[in-house]
């Protein structure tokens, strides 16, 4: 190990002088990110698009192949594609999603009115509302005399899973339908009689929900690599900093690229909260890796003054290569049990961790380091238009 850390620390590579062919390079991957990003779009999770999913495993004693679940689900119109395998066939271990928060309870509100116009007559619902944030919530308006909940949940007693509760307005009562995991579980217990099985996972997001969450996602990224500009500027120089946020910004770009390069032709890989988290821990990982060079290069202008900006920035990249693959490498090895035996939604953790350890890599050497140049040369052209305007008037009169 210490004759490779030893051939590593020897290494003269001119990184520098490639900086225009890598740069060029990485322009295109992050343009071709972001237009495959709004032509094709990713697979988003029902954490950003409201709607049900839920994972469900058979006992090992109860044989049931996917062809019977599907056939016992027809009844509630799933396309293929709703029904997926989860980890090892032989685990019996299966996961449906609908995007759709209202998906399946159509049939129920038919039924809801249908059953209360029986009871309280054809003119007694006056107006209706459905509300699928938190479950399918039917707001139903009546006329005449006050109807308690109770008395509403009594007639709808024939439908399980229905309960009714008081609304704020007047002559108004909520009616709360069954969710749609409910409706899934009672379907196979009735067409699967004998074979067991447990509901793993459940989860349930509005539409208005999913939305905000999708938002805040992304504008906590945002607000992050703000943060990172400010820090990095106050730590080293204003030049040092639109390199961390270049960089930043590249290895979320690139990352997101790829998974939504796996949705072509759709089911690709999901992206959800986990994976905000994901890029957010990608960009702590490529800030820690920028952070050290840059160390390096402050500690090497000090210590090589004779030396030009773009040789000091080749020495330091130079130096901390040997931590720079070792760090790669370690957090490689850390992620890679995940990344192998974890469940789909740790492997797609893991996978975006993965990508970010490479792109990471590569950007903090390709595009942090050498923007610190592209700065430089930029630094006089900026100070001509940030010179206070006092400067002048100050300068004409001490002349005087």
């Amino acid at each position: 190990m210490q004759a490779i850390k030893n051939k590593l620390v020897s290494l003269n590579i001119d990184f520098v002088g490639k900086r225009r062919f890598f740069a060029a390079i990485s322009v295109v991957l992050v343009i071709a990110s972001w237009v495959s990003f709004v032509v094709i779009g990713p697979n988003w999770g029902i954490d950003f698009t409201g709607g049900t999913e839920m994972e469900f495993r058979f006992d090992q004693d109860s044989k049931v192949s996917m062809d019977e679940i599907r056939e016992a689900l027809i009844q509630l119109d799933f396309g293929d594609e709703a029904l997926q395998s989860v980890n090892d066939p032989s685990l019996q271990q299966y996961a449906i999603r609908i995007n759709d928060p209202k998906y399946g309870s159509g049939e129920m509100q038919q039924q809801v009115r249908d059953i209360l116009t029986k009871a309280y007559g054809d003119d007694w619902i006056t107006g209706e509302r459905v509300d699928a944030e938190v479950g399918v919530r039917m707001a139903i308006s009546y006329s005449g005399d006050y109807v308690a909940p109770k008395d509403v949940e009594l007639a709808l007693a024939s439908m399980d899973g229905v309960s009714a509760e008081e609304s704020k307005e007047n002559n108004q009562v909520v009616v709360k339908l069954p969710g749609l995991a409910q409706i899934i579980e009672q379907k196979l217990k009735q067409q699967l009689p004998g074979k067991s099985f447990e509901i793993i996972r459940s989860e349930a997001v509005g539409p208005k929900v999913g939305g905000d969450l999708k938002r805040a996602g992304f504008l906590s990224i945002a607000i992050t690599l703000v943060l990172v500009l400010i820090y990095v500027a106050f730590r080293f120089d204003i030049s040092f900093s639109p390199g961390a946020v270049v960089a930043l910004f590249h290895d979320v770009s690139l990352t997101i690229g790829v998974f939504v390069l796996t949705n072509i032709g759709g089911q690709g890989l999901e992206v959800n909260l986990a994976i905000i988290g994901a890029l957010l821990t990608i960009v702590g990982y490529s800030l820690n890796d920028t952070i050290v060079i840059y160390d390096r290069i402050r500690e090497n202008t000090d210590r090589y003054r004779r030396k030009d900006l773009p040789e000091l920035v080749n020495v330091s990249i130079n130096e901390t290569m040997a931590r720079t693959l070792a760090t790669s490498v370690t957090t490689f090895l850390a992620i890679s049990p995940f990344l192998l035996l974890g469940g789909n939604t740790i492997q797609t953790f893991a996978f975006a961790m993965l990508l970010g350890v490479i792109f990471g890599t590569y950007s903090t050497i390709y595009v942090a380091s050498p923007t610190i140049l592209v700065m430089q040369d930029v630094k006089p052209w900026l100070s001509k238009i940030v010179v206070l305007p006092s400067s002048g008037g100050a300068k004409d009169s001490d002349e005087g």
